[in-house]
Order: C-alpha cells, then structure tokens, then sequence
C-alpha cells in the first residue's frame, strides 16, 4: 500500500466515521425509548469502539501526513525566497 492510498483511506474513516458515530447514537436512543435495553446497551459498546478506531485513523492520518511532508524534496528556490529570521 503507497502512502497516497493509505491517506485516502485514512481521510475517509476521519470523515465517516463520525457519521456512523451519530447514526448509531441515534438508533441506540431510539431503541432505548422503545424498551429494548439490551440492543441499545450492544449499539452503545460499537459506538464507543468506532470512536476508538476514529482516534486511530486521526493519528494514523497525522503520522502520514507527516512522513510525507517530511519525504518531498525541499526546492532550492523556496529557501531562496524565505525571508531570512
């Protein structure tokens, strides 16, 4: 796997994954309205694991990002053009 499709990967568990979040949220709060504890409880437990794997893919996505900025070559001329400090 290159690091360009690892970080598409990655990006679209950042963006979706929240929205499975709110999905199951949701229909854990509807199941507990309607009285079934049990379902509700199970939907609670999967929301907090794709939280976790949420946090996952957001430091998977960081590390990524950062190798490959780290892994360009840096132009010459862009040092050129930098002020000096």
């Amino acid at each position: 796997m290159t690091i360009r499709s690892a970080l598409k990967l990655l990006l679209g568990l950042a963006l979706g994954l929240p929205l499975l979040q709110t999905l199951l949220f949701w229909v854990a709060g509807l199941l507990g309205a309607m009285g079934d504890a049990a379902a509700a409880a199970f939907l609670g437990r999967m929301n907090v694991g794709v939280g976790v794997v949420w946090l996952a893919a957001l430091v998977g996505l960081v590390v990524l990002l950062a190798m490959k900025a780290v892994s360009e070559p840096v132009d010459s001329q862009d040092e050129l053009d930098e002020p000096p400090m």
